[in-house]
């Protein structure tokens, strides 16, 4: 990212920039969809786990994997639920990208649906719900 939109970032990474930066992931500009909802994953304010799950079926690949990152970086069960939903029904790129951040995000929680993501159509989403059990499992036991 440019230092410039770096800064920028920054200084508008407060919780009372989120009501303005939701309506921006509606607008027709890509790149502005992309970098709300980079700042919105910057606050980190579950406030906005609603609206960036409807990103993850935006038409830009670019600003879905954005969406994706943010929603990541929110974390907690509302997230969770979103990519486990995601991993469900998402297109294929986003069912791999769910099933990344779910083994990421490390909630035991979501084991059934990346069992069932074992089973899915596209050898990609196949291999990451493969990879996220082992990084559950892995979580699972450090905690122990």
């Amino acid at each position: 990212m440019p230092s410039f939109l770096n800064k920028l970032v920054k200084k508008i990474a407060d919780k009372k920039a989120v009501n303005a930066l939701i309506p921006i992931l509606a607008e027709e500009d890509d790149s502005a969809r992309f970098y709300a909802a980079l700042a919105l994953g910057k606050i980190g304010s579950t406030e906005a786990v609603e609206p960036l799950a409807r990103s993850l079926k935006d038409k830009n690949y670019s600003v879905k994997y954005m969406a994706a990152k943010a929603l990541a970086n929110i974390g907690g069960k509302a997230t969770v639920d979103v990519f486990i939903k995601t991993l469900k029904d998402g297109d294929e790129t986003m069912r791999e990208t769910a099933a990344n951040y779910l083994g990421d995000l490390g909630d035991i929680s979501a084991v059934s649906a990346l069992v069932a993501g074992q089973f899915d159509n596209n050898k990609f989403v196949k291999e990451a719900s493969t990879k996220s059990l082992k990084k559950l499992v892995y979580h699972k036991i450090k905690k122990i």
